[in-house]
């Protein structure tokens, strides 16, 4: 368990210094005089290790909940029958791994087919085997960290597809390295491939894979648009108030792919992941018609049960406000 816990310390959860400016969200991302990308709408300064430490070793309230893992329902998606019908279709297959065919197009969302590694694991196994999933024309990354950025996979997809990986700068060593095809676009930036467009969009995270490259590979997230149609996956983020700049620019979004696990503590993890309540307010302030809640229950990363996310998402949401919640369990998927 200690292992385990100065893993998470080290390679996932180290939250870095974010400088504070009055700048807009919709920009391309500021850079420090380090090379360092930060988020400039925030003051808050973020962890210090003696926070981890102080989270880490403190107590949970969670604790006995936590020892009785949920039975998630998993399902076999069907691809087939999926390309059969007209339109759009999209998977969720766990954490922020979404495969959706949009304007014939096979665009899958930082995968992550295995475990993360032999301490971090699936607790909702792959719903479909990696050797059955469907081509895979785009790959999109939200930024490095390991449950997001997976080399394994990366390789994967690269050896039987050639996708085309589209990051925010700061990655072009890695795919580089891999041989692999890669596009990277900063905040606001556009690539388009096949009568698709991509629009990298900022959120509130931060990055890291090594001791020394903190902030070095920007983290985005994605809106993903053809016919008229806009699809915006969020990644991994806190709520912030580019949420509402996004919304005013690029709403009404049609379907927004948006993070809920993973937040607690909330005095450590605010400023990076967001619950529930937020998950909503950030749909309403997009102006979504459809929400779908991710990132949960799929790697134990924080203090609270890996089943409670959705609960309180669903027991939160009223049709008032606006839009339809759409909740997937693993392997789930719908046509809009």
């Amino acid at each position: 368990m200690f292992i385990r816990a100065l893993f998470i310390i080290i390679i996932v959860l180290l939250v870095p210094f974010n400088a504070l400016s009055d700048e807009p969200a919709l920009r391309k991302a500021p850079v420090d005089n380090d090379g360092r990308f930060y988020n400039p709408w925030t003051g808050e300064e973020g962890r210090s290790f003696l926070d981890l430490l102080k989270w880490k070793f403190s107590d949970n309230p969670y604790e006995e909940e936590k020892k009785r893992r949920p039975d998630f329902k998993i399902t076999r998606p069907d691809f087939k029958a999926l390309d059969k019908q007209k339109g759009d279709w999209f998977v969720w297959l766990g954490h922020s791994t979404v495969l959706m065919r949009v304007g014939g197009l096979k665009i899958i969302t930082d995968p992550v087919l295995w475990d993360v590694n032999f301490l971090v694991k699936r607790a909702a196994l792959l719903p479909v085997r990696p050797e059955e999933l469907p081509r895979v024309d785009i790959v999109l990354i939200s930024h490095g960290h390991y449950d997001h950025l997976d080399t394994k996979s990366i390789k994967f997809l690269k050896e039987r597809f050639d996708p085309v990986f589209v990051t925010g700068p700061g990655y072009w060593n890695y795919f580089r390295s891999l041989g692999a095809k890669h596009a990277s676009i900063n905040w606001s930036e556009k690539y388009s491939l096949s009568g698709v467009d991509i629009t990298s969009l900022p959120v509130q995270h931060w990055s890291k894979r090594t001791f020394s490259d903190g902030n070095k590979m920007l983290w985005c997230s994605f809106l993903v648009e053809h016919a008229g149609r806009k699809y915006y996956w969020a990644g991994d983020t806190g709520y912030f108030s580019g949420f509402k700049e996004i919304g005013e620019k690029y709403g009404p979004i049609d379907i927004f792919f948006g993070p809920i696990g993973a937040y607690e503590p909330r005095w450590f993890m605010k400023e990076n992941h967001m619950n529930p309540e937020e998950a909503l307010q950030a749909a309403k302030d997009l102006r979504t018609k459809v929400f779908v809640p991710i990132h949960w229950g799929t790697f134990d990363l924080s203090d609270e049960p890996l089943d409670l996310p959705p609960k309180k998402v669903e027991e939160l949401y009223k049709p008032e406000y606006g839009f339809e919640l759409k909740m997937l369990g693993h392997g789930g998927s719908f046509i809009p």
